[in-house]
């Protein structure tokens, strides 16, 4: 079985340093070959030298994408690949050192299946067990926070869309992943709002067409928050842009309902923005969140409305 991990970054090899070290650790399943695939999404060209410093147990390309954004760095390295299976994952991740041979015994154990997705474990440096706490329950989401359960979760067209795996810990067949591509109009814009969901957009196109997924049970890794992430301005950035999405497919879809659904956002984007400003007063941190989460999100919602 040949299986690749792809890793998409816009930072130099330094900033990777804990990501390639745990990726370095992997244990290699028997009967499998692995390489890592590193997408360069930088102005600037970086050599593979740069990564194999880190990672001396994989075999490592490095693939140059200039344009920027996470799909089209995704897309550039999907063209690229020579493998049965490839594994995603971020670049400020880490994984556990059997973390590739449980996603190989799960590709032997499902091979009907066409994509994989298994826990994320927001993790928060620097802040007080609390905050972490709030923003980790509150806003879980936001960070990519992902759970499985205790059993194998098989992903079918009757699944719930929350199901869909997130592209911190998600692998798929690559024969099946080559007929679908990630949305590239998707991700940060230039203006700094972000419209996520290009892979769980992907997994439902995938799904739409018939294709089947399993999520794995007991598989996490850590996904590291940098200090500027771990802000309520962060939260409420993140769920503006899932709002101001949502509400665009909803004006795509025209009717009464669109008319309904914009009076209604002005009114809860009013109302949030109220208690916003009292929660944030109080000892209490997680409802701060919360408040700033569904601000956002209204907010963000009126926002498209306004300009369509």
């Amino acid at each position: 079985m040949r299986i690749a991990i792809l890793v998409c970054t816009r930072s130099q090899p330094r900033d990777m340093v804990q990501t390639l070290t745990s990726l370095g650790q992997l244990a290699l399943p028997a009967a499998s070959t692995c390489d890592l695939i590193i997408v360069n999404n930088a102005p600037e060209p970086a050599s593979a030298g740069e990564f194999e410093s880190h990672v001396k147990t994989l075999q490592t390309t490095v693939l140059h994408e200039p344009t920027p954004g996470l799909s089209r760095a995704r897309n550039t390295g999907v063209a690229e690949l020579d493998a049965d299976y490839v594994i995603f994952t971020d670049d400020d991740v880490t994984v556990p050192a059997d973390w590739l041979a449980a996603y190989a015994t799960a590709f032997r154990r499902y091979p009907q299946a066409a994509f994989f997705g298994s826990d994320i474990i927001p993790v928060f440096p620097g802040a007080d067990s609390t905050w972490a706490h709030a923003l980790a329950a509150a806003a879980g989401s936001c960070f990519a926070r992902f759970q499985v359960g205790p059993h194998d979760k098989p992903i079918d067209a009757n699944s719930r869309a929350a199901l869909h795996p997130f592209g911190a810990n998600m692998a798929f067949r690559v024969d099946a992943l080559r007929r679908f591509s990630f949305d590239e109009s998707l991700g940060r814009q230039p203006d700094g709002m972000v419209l996520s969901g290009e892979e769980t957009g992907l997994v439902a196109d995938m799904v739409a067409a018939g294709h089947v997924g399993c999520l794995i049970a007991g598989n996490p890794v850590n996904h590291h928050i940098s200090a500027s992430r771990q802000t309520l301005e962060y939260v409420r950035r993140y769920y503006h842009g899932q709002g101001w999405l949502q509400a665009r497919n909803a004006i795509k879809s025209g009717g009464w309902a669109a008319r309904l659904d914009r009076i209604l956002s002005l009114a809860a984007a009013c109302l949030f923005r109220l208690l916003r400003a009292g929660a944030r007063a109080l000892p209490a941190r997680t409802p701060a969140v919360w408040l700033e989460r569904q601000h956002g999100h209204f907010s963000g919602r009126v926002a498209a409305f306004r300009n369509a």
